[in-house]
């Protein structure tokens, strides 16, 4: 490993956008968290370390706390001058402390690697879910309308009920923050509001592309799960997607999500045999949760 004396490391910001950009690109090991943020939407917020030496080898490590008390490794990246292992060696555990102090009490990461899988375990990082990928292909069925639904796009003077919502859906790890919906909302290429008795009562977010057509968020609130409202949003996204001459879509969900995996089965949906493991760690309570102090400096 590296000695320190011959590295600095630092935090990140607005004014390393060129130097993280030009890191990702050249980097020969980098992780990426599957996100809607950019790495230069994290440069504002910390823990974002990056690490360099004279010769100009530099590797970054961010995590910012979101949702609130849950850290995704969202950005590592080790330049070929700098072994991974190494790099993390380095950062890992001064952003750990840095999330702590942030209110953290999770770690978390999601990857397929190999070489991050094996960083991860020996930090104390243990498979605790997997997120697999299904794929619906063919003519879907024509959408039936129960009665008392109105499905509508997105508007912008939705969003607040719409994060409210999410929240009430999706339980801490997997929770959206403001910023993470704004910029899935920002990136989408549909985006239905489902209302039952004038009442938002879910929704869906999908992504396009010449590759197809993705499901990437699905909620129903709650209380009113269990009406059949996530199978009237699904078909009226496929229906919708056929008329755009897409003739394939895939969603993915966690592998403990039994109700989610019901539902796509039963609408043609069929698992392709890939999955990228969930890994989480316990971090330490420092005594300084809720500090606003940015870490390392």
């Amino acid at each position: 490993m590296p000695t320190p004396r011959t590295w600095t490391t630092r935090d990140a910001g607005p004014d390393d956008r060129h130097l993280i950009d030009g890191l990702l690109a050249a980097a020969r090991w980098r992780h990426a968290h599957l996100d809607w943020l950019e790495a230069s939407d994290l440069l504002c917020l910390s823990p974002f370390l990056v690490t360099m030496n004279q010769a100009g080898h530099a590797a970054c490590l961010a995590c910012p706390p979101d949702p609130p008390g849950f850290a995704w490794i969202r950005v590592f990246a080790s330049a070929s001058g700098l072994p991974p292992a190494d790099a993390w060696a380095m950062l890992w555990p001064l952003a750990a402390q840095a999330a702590t102090r942030l209110g953290a009490t999770t770690a978390a990461a999601l990857s397929a690697d190999a070489w991050m899988a094996a960083l991860l375990r020996r930090s104390g990082f243990a498979e605790t879910n997997r997120v697999v990928f299904l794929e619906h292909q063919g003519r879907p069925a024509a959408p039936a309308m129960p009665a008392a639904v109105r499905l509508r796009p997105y508007q912008a003077s939705d969003l607040a009920d719409l994060l409210a919502l999410d929240q009430e859906a999706f339980a801490g790890l997997w929770a959206y923050s403001l910023p993470v919906l704004s910029a899935a909302l920002d990136q989408a290429a549909v985006v239905t509001v489902l209302e039952a008795d004038g009442v938002l009562a879910g929704y869906q977010l999908s992504t396009a592309s010449a590759l197809g057509a993705h499901l990437a968020r699905l909620a129903v609130h709650p209380r009113l799960q269990g009406r059949g409202y996530g199978g009237v949003l699904v078909q009226h996204l496929l229906h919708e997607f056929s008329l755009r001459g897409f003739d394939r879509m895939s969603v993915n969900t966690q592998s403990d999500n039994a109700a989610s995996l019901r539902l796509y089965r039963r609408l043609g949906f069929h698992d392709i045999g890939q999955a990228y493991p969930v890994y989480t760690v316990p971090l330490p309570d420092s005594g300084l949760r809720g500090s606003q102090a940015r870490g390392p400096g």
